[in-house]
């Protein structure tokens, strides 16, 4: 039996983005559009999205979901307040940070106080892996063993530029997304590309060799190109397998705001990392882990005298 058997090592993707940044025209695409300029539009979607991001926050439950062989193990419910921290080193990068109120209906004490010492220790590093390492180091204290972090920064993975080489992307049809039609579009990585940095350890024996690759597809907004869903999986391709083997699975679901962009509405994360041989003797994964990420209204930032951690 090949139980617990992949272990993701890196599934990083820092990108940076200037500071620089111009609002484009939204008006609806013809349907004679090429896919060419579909992806075009949509990655500048994407750029003011990240733009207009990191001014906001908002409150966030994380429901963490473990399972074994009987079924679901563990569980655990965490809610925060979802801020987005801005690197004094560099403003291009940006990260995540819960200041964690309530752990499974229990509240947190002296949350603020611990906000305040850790942004103090922040301020001295010399780093920007090191202000990664202790805002990541607090934000997921709580955790189980499953920890996800980043994927409200990480929309539409595949548009951006230095990746989207890598993928094929298709238009497979139309479809309406809370009464909103949207263009969508199919895609596959056909190539590997260093920035996306995916890195699996795999046992000796039949998936030795096995290549990561990405799959997936995008609902655009048909009027603005604005992403309104995503649903992107990390898969092992072996020569052995009958079909490609899912790893990771994400969903994004985005809906309209007060601001300018979409802004999440749900992230579910789903990790196949419990191996096992079939009857036939293929491998198959099964679920080891699920976490899902659900947001309230999202409002603009307002820093005040005494904690400032996006500035």
């Amino acid at each position: 039996m090949m139980k617990h058997f992949i272990f993701l090592l890196t599934a990083l993707y820092f990108l940076s983005f200037g500071s620089a940044f111009s609002q484009q025209s939204t008006s609806p695409p013809s349907d004679k559009i090429s896919i060419e300029e579909i992806i075009k539009k949509a990655r500048l979607r994407r750029t003011e999205y990240i733009e207009a991001f990191k001014d906001l926050n908002a409150e966030e439950t994380q429901k963490i979901e473990e399972y074994d062989d009987k079924g679901l193990k563990r569980r655990r419910e965490i809610v925060s307040d979802l801020i987005v921290y801005q690197s004094p080193l560099d403003n291009s990068s940006m990260f995540e940070y819960r200041n964690v109120r309530l752990v499974d209906g229990k509240t947190v004490g002296k949350r603020d106080q611990k906000a305040e010492q850790l942004f103090t220790r922040i301020a001295k590093a010399k780093s920007i892996k090191k202000e990664l390492e202790r805002l990541n180091r607090e934000s997921s204290r709580y955790d189980l063993n499953t920890s996800v972090y980043g994927q409200t920064l990480n929309q539409g993975l595949p548009l951006e530029e230095r990746l989207s080489r890598s993928f094929r992307f298709t238009v497979t049809g139309n479809e309406k997304i809370d009464g909103h039609e949207v263009i969508v579009i199919q895609y596959q990585q056909i190539s590997q590309n260093p920035d996306l940095n995916t890195k699996l350890s795999l046992p000796k024996g039949k998936l030795e060799g096995a290549e990561p690759l990405h799959r997936g597809r995008l609902w655009l907004d048909r009027e603005t190109l604005r992403l309104r869903r995503e649903e992107r999986e990390l898969t092992i391709n072996h020569p052995s397998l009958k079909s490609p083997l899912t790893f990771i699975k994400f969903e994004f679901d985005y809906a309209n705001s007060r601001f300018e962009i979409l802004t999440p509405t749900q992230i579910t994360i789903s990790t196949y990392n419990r191996g096992r041989d079939t009857a036939d003797g293929s491998p198959e994964l099964l679920i080891g882990a699920k976490t899902t990420f659900e947001y309230g209204v999202f409002s603009r930032f307002e820093v005040t005298p005494d904690f400032q951690p996006s500035r």
